[in-house]
């Protein structure tokens, strides 16, 4: 991983700060004192630069259960925000962080009904779906054993309170007790400054922290404003990764975080892969120069990750009133603030532009057509083709025809370009790629649950949607959990998106 792609990571990492309603920068903060905490308890430089990385991504998997969140919170954002100054895994941890993100005393009341029908899947579910998402996703990534296993662990306790597994003490992985202790430091350091960090290591010492760890934190928070203000802030991480470089590219990166913004959302699943390939059909043909086809296809991927800062109880509504319609074309303001300030430079213009239209009446800098990038002209062709055909809380997906002739309707009312739109109907209309290896091992009819079960539908849905029984839908799912490596439905949802099943 060079100097230009450990910014570009560490710059998306903003998306999963703002997804947990988090500073932006505390993704970043977290991997520094994980690096700096690593340092005090002597650990050599494999450790350093892997402990930074998993506090640098330690809210991965963060989207997975976004949508099931959403059942319960009027604002799941919210939601997670105040749940993860809380730490508590726990039903009345739950409960109160819950309570102090609900808007108003009778969206309260409203969600304390809702979180008694969910207790129990809440309880079984949560922490398992966001560390097996994170599983795939740092795999994704081409992360070593070790940062993956820690990622794995990252609601486990000291006390052994924690979850998934209950696991306790010495059995947690030491990256992993790092940097949760990391975490502790960086989440109240946020809310107020050394003091209040340094109060919460002492607190949470030998019951969410490893007592050893949380002294040397302790430490750590004291000094960490000169680290976290520092301009040469990178300088330590950049040393550490160019001798042992990570083999993610800039396209992994891309592709890893449009799956992260896709998973919010079960009607949204796989959405940025397929707007990629897509475009970069439609690319060749429209004579884009490398440089441009090389820009757009990481756009492609990275076109909605500022969804993610917007509560997944909007996109799952299935009537917007005007104020919800001006919350969500918002979205690409996110976009451009995550991406455009870092070294994704030009990426974060085109995937910015994306809903923005040649009559000047888009949605977001209502730019005129001077001021959109042929690149970006051509994304907006493809997202609105690929969102055409796939299902909405609104409405059904459109078949090919209607949203061809939606398309050029679009095109000939000077909204989209003419040319864009012709070679993106031309790629519409191309043979699908064969079913990709990784799920080449199931069974047709294991196939069709696994495409069920992406889409968000549970098993009773699925059984109707198949006509089958409840009871053989989870044995198909347990079945293809093992082929797939997998123990989640999050993470067989990322499956089916990089295998085109979605």
């Amino acid at each position: 991983m060079s100097g230009k792609q450990l910014e570009c990571l560490s710059a998306v990492t903003a998306v999963l700060d703002l997804a947990n309603g988090l500073d932006s920068d505390k993704s970043v903060l977290t991997g520094l004192f994980a690096l700096e905490l690593a340092q005090e308890a002597g650990l050599g430089d494999d450790d350093l630069r892997d402990a930074f990385f998993v506090g640098l991504l330690r809210h991965l998997g963060c989207t997975a259960f976004a949508a099931v969140e959403a059942q319960v919170a009027d604002d799941d954002l919210a939601w997670r925000g105040a749940l993860a100054r809380r730490l508590d895994p726990n039903v009345r941890g739950v409960a109160a962080a819950l309570f102090r993100s609900a808007p108003s005393v009778l969206s309260a009341a409203k969600s304390a009904g809702r979180l008694a029908l969910n207790t129990g899947r809440l309880k079984a579910e949560w922490a398992q779906e966001l560390c097996g998402a994170a599983r795939v996703l740092s795999q994704q990534l081409h992360f070593g054993p070790r940062v993956v296993e820690a990622l794995e662990q990252a609601f486990e306790r000291w006390d052994g309170e924690g979850a998934p597994r209950g696991l306790k003490g010495d059995a947690l992985s030491l990256l992993g007790r790092v940097a949760q202790a990391a975490n502790v430091a960086v989440v109240f350091y946020l809310e107020g400054g050394a003091p209040l960090a340094r109060e919460l290591l002492i607190s949470r010492s030998g019951t969410v922290l490893d007592p050893k760890l949380a002294k040397a934190a302790n430490g750590v928070a004291a000094r960490f404003e000169q680290v976290a203000q520092s301009p040469e802030r990178f300088t330590r991480v950049e040393a550490l990764v160019a001798t042992a470089p990570l083999e993610a590219s800039l396209h992994d990166i891309a592709v890893t975080f449009g799956d992260i913004a896709d998973l919010q959302s079960p009607f949204t699943r796989g959405h940025s892969r397929r707007v990629a390939a897509l475009t970069d059909k439609a690319a060749g043909v429209l004579g884009l120069s490398a440089d441009e086809r090389s820009q757009l296809a990481l756009a492609a991927q990275l076109h909605d990750i500022g969804q993610v800062a917007l509560p997944a109880t909007l996109w799952l509504r299935p009537r917007w009133s005007d104020a919800d319609r001006k919350k969500g074309t918002g979205h690409t303001h996110f976009t451009e603030q995550v991406l455009s300030a870092s070294a994704w430079g030009e990426v974060g213009r085109i995937a910015a532009a994306h809903h923005e239209r040649l009559d000047g009446l888009g949605t977001h800098k209502r730019l005129s057509a001077a001021g959109i990038p042929r690149a970006a002209r051509l994304l907006a062709a493809a997202d609105m083709a690929c969102a055409l055909l796939e299902d909405r809380p609104h409405r059904k997906a459109h078949a090919p025809s209607k949203a061809q002739a939606l398309l050029a309707e679009a095109a000939k009312a000077g909204q989209l370009d003419g040319d864009c739109v012709a070679v993106v109907l031309e790629g519409l209309g191309a043979k699908r790629p064969a079913v990709t290896s990784a799920v080449a091992s199931l069974t047709e009819r294991e196939v069709d649950v696994l495409r069920e079960l992406a889409h968000g539908k549970t098993n009773k849905e699925i059984a109707a949607v198949l006509g089958i029984s409840s009871r053989t839908v989870q044995h198909h799912t347990i079945n293809l959990y093992a082929k797939l490596d997998v123990t989640t439905r999050a993470a067989a949802a990322l499956v089916a998106a990089r295998a085109g099943l979605v």
